[in-house]
């Protein structure tokens, strides 16, 4: 046999193996959610609890029946989507659980008015596979699809947008099935005292039934990547948000030892004229090869060093390429699922004026860990948005225009793990809270009740509101029961 022969067959066999042995990186799915017959848990599974009965709904009426029940059994509600948040917001010891995911309509799109109506319990994916048809798009959403829409309108979510501000701002009107097991009909302009707390209320406030929101075009935008110094990122934020043309922007980090807190790439979403009426929603794509980066990003050190390199030449790859609004908002999330025994990954988000970005940097850079590899506490992702200051929601973390710093952080989940956590997570928040900033409420109860009120000063009229409107206490979770009740001692 010829040696070339031999040498083309190797390299044939080489490549089957490769192939083969890329095609058994696993894809995980995280196991949590509800049940009745073992613990029901959140996303990150830290806080399991036995709760008393789980209701799935589909119609309306269901919602008032069941709110009707608990007053009688005198048991309380909590209202599940797709469980993400972290602390425990979606259940309640021995209570009842609305498990809203079937409850699911894309009730109406109205291209003139440019709205949408839908029930709660449908996804982001679901209103936009409706919206996509008729050339039209989301205002604001996260940068995944994969949330419901009760869920995001309960924690006030955020995005990639920065015209439009926090998700609040979009909702014309909404219904809810208050404490008192009756339907009502909240309008923005008419009913923005009560709106304030329904929105970003945690679920408090009553059950979201359905909403009808202000959406816009599916506008085809040019991504422009950049890479600089941080010194440097305030700056070019200032100047894009003054260029009309920048519609969405967000930028990353590196958290490598090499580059800590030092290195940060941009993508700016430039608007162009054509709107796109016809082309498909983009789907899950490269799965494995963006799983098999995360999970040597994961193991620190080095490996973190590398796993940045290989970020900083996507973004070269993508700068110049056209991408659709709708596709803009709906990036992969089935590769970031981690699922190691013994083992957790949670966020955090955190918000910063603008004009104390460099400061805030500058003192995080003197208080976490370069290389974290040997620690049990790491920071694995910083992604950095901007969100307009809010002035439509009572727990309102965007006091003013906002830099937010959504981190993904990894640790063990023995109670030490957790504790060690607790004291970094504390850290980070007090070093926010002196340069006037907030941290995100979705989250696993780290921060403590005192940072809570600094953060949240209109806490205590939170608290007096849902004295008022739910006396009873009907609706309650543990977001409730670690923070809001505490807002007035």
């Amino acid at each position: 046999m010829k040696r070339s022969t031999k040498t083309g067959l190797l390299v044939g066999l080489v490549g089957v193996m490769t192939g083969v042995v890329w095609w058994q990186i696993p894809i995980e799915k995280r196991t949590y959610g509800l049940s009745q017959t073992a613990m029901t848990t959140d996303y990150t599974g830290l806080m399991p609890e036995k709760v008393a009965q789980i209701n799935e709904v589909k119609k309306r009426e269901e919602l008032v029946a069941i709110v009707k029940e608990a007053q009688k059994a005198k048991r309380t509600i909590s209202i599940a989507g797709l469980q993400h948040s972290q602390g425990g917001h979606t259940y309640y010891k021995d209570g009842i659980v609305i498990d809203m995911r079937a409850f699911n309509r894309v009730l109406s799109v109205n291209e003139q008015q440019k709205t949408v109506k839908v029930e709660a319990g449908a996804s982001w994916m679901d209103v936009q596979e409706a919206l996509a048809k008729k050339g039209l798009a989301l205002r604001v959403t996260q940068s995944q699809s994969i949330f419901t829409i009760g869920g995001s309108l309960s924690v006030n979510a955020h995005g990639r947008d920065i015209r439009y501000g926090s998700m609040a701002s979009t909702v014309r009107e909404l219904t809810i099935v208050n404490a008192q097991g009756e339907f009502e009909t909240l309008k923005r302009g008419r009913d923005d005292e009560r709106l304030q707390y329904i929105l970003g209320g945690y679920g408090l406030f009553g059950v979201i039934v359905d909403v009808t929101l202000d959406v816009t075009d599916n506008t085809v935008y040019t991504m422009h990547t950049t890479e600089m110094k941080m010194a440097d990122y305030a700056p070019h934020m200032r100047s894009i948000l003054k260029d009309d043309r920048i519609a969405m922007h967000y930028a990353r980090i590196s958290v490598a030892p090499n580059s800590f807190l030092e290195d940060v790439y941009t993508i700016d979403y430039e608007k162009m004229e054509a709107i796109d009426h016809t082309s498909p929603l983009k789907g899950e794509s490269s799965e494995r090869l963006s799983k098999l980066g995360l999970d040597l990003g994961r193991q620190g050190g080095a490996l973190e060093n590398g796993f940045w390199q290989l970020q900083r030449g996507y973004m070269k790859l993508i700068d110049d390429k056209e991408i659709n609004r709708n596709d803009a908002m709906r990036s992969e999330s089935t590769f970031m699922e981690y699922t190691k025994p013994g083992r957790v990954e949670v966020l955090q988000e955190f918000f910063v004026p603008l004009d104390e970005f460099e400061a805030y940097v500058n003192e995080l850079q003197q208080v976490l860990p370069h290389d974290d590899k040997k620690n049990d506490v790491k920071v694995h992702n910083i992604t950095l948005r901007y969100v307009a200051k809010d002035d439509a929601t009572a727990l309102n973390y965007a006091t003013d225009d906002m830099m937010g710093f959504v981190v993904l952080l990894q640790h063990g989940t023995s109670e030490q793990s957790i504790e060690e956590a607790k004291t970094l997570i504390r850290q980070w928040t007090d070093v926010t809270l002196k340069h006037e900033g907030t941290y995100y409420l979705p989250y696993y109860p780290y921060q403590t009740t005192d940072q809570f009120k600094k953060a949240y000063p209109n806490a205590a009229s939170v608290y007096d509101e849902k004295q008022q409107q739910d006396p009873d206490i009907i609706f309650r979770n543990y977001f409730y029961d670690n923070y809001v009740k505490h807002a007035n001692d």
